[in-house]
């Protein structure tokens, strides 16, 4: 392929490369021997992956494809029954650690804070705000970059949040309909207001018990 001619993209690849170059240069210095040897390799490795693929990127830009959208395929029984391939056995890939400023904190010291202090002024360059504009993809290589050195993100290189799909609604329960009661009568009402006194007793000798009427004789 033929390398473009874009003398500013050229120079910021210069640029961009001397810092990957310098970071890893980092990574062997006499306070780091008592690390990880397997860990400081994947990091190399990473850091000129990063290299490359900017020059690659800024040298030569690619046009920006549309994304069609792909039909979903369709599972058949016998491809759910399938069981997953499996990875081969072997040498096994050294992951490297994934929280905010994972870089800093797993090797301290003013080596690598002194790399990043270029690229904090590397990014805040109009030319490479521009160069971004017309190459989105280079947005790929210096997020993660920021992400390692827990260096804020420009605007330029902010990605749009998706909008969250809404929540779904809880399923509202049917209410009952309840047979209301009838409005009682007034008559209804007094008589619960003003409940009859209870019917006194009239057993034989009680107090309240009527008297007994007295009997007359005639008989001399």
């Amino acid at each position: 392929m033929e390398q473009a001619t874009n003398q500013l993209a050229q120079s910021l690849a210069d640029r961009f490369t001397t810092m990957m170059r310098l970071l890893r240069q980092t990574l062997g210095a006499p306070d780091y021997a008592r690390f990880d040897l397997s860990l400081k390799w994947a990091i190399w490795h990473r850091i000129s992956r990063f290299s490359l693929r900017f020059r690659a990127l800024a040298c030569n830009p690619r046009p920006i494809r549309e994304r069609k959208p792909q039909p979903k395929a369709q599972t058949t029984p016998e491809s759910a029954q399938a069981p997953a391939p499996t990875a081969p056995t072997g040498a096994k890939r050294r992951e490297l650690p994934a929280q905010n400023g994972w870089l800093l904190q797993t090797f301290p010291g003013h080596h690598i804070p002194y790399v990043r202090g270029h690229l904090i002024s590397f990014l805040e360059d109009p030319d490479l705000s521009r160069l971004h504009s017309e190459t989105p993809s280079i947005g790929r290589v210096l997020r993660p970059l920021c992400h390692m050195l827990a260096i804020p993100l420009p605007d330029y290189l902010k990605l749009a949040r998706k909008p969250r799909p809404p929540a779904p609604k809880p399923a509202q329960k049917r209410q009952r309909k309840q047979a209301r009661k009838p409005a009682p009568s007034f008559y209804d009402y007094m008589l619960q207001k003003y409940p009859p006194t209870p019917a006194r007793p009239t057993l034989p000798g009680h107090i309240y018990a009527p008297t007994p009427s007295p009997k007359i004789s005639f008989e001399r």
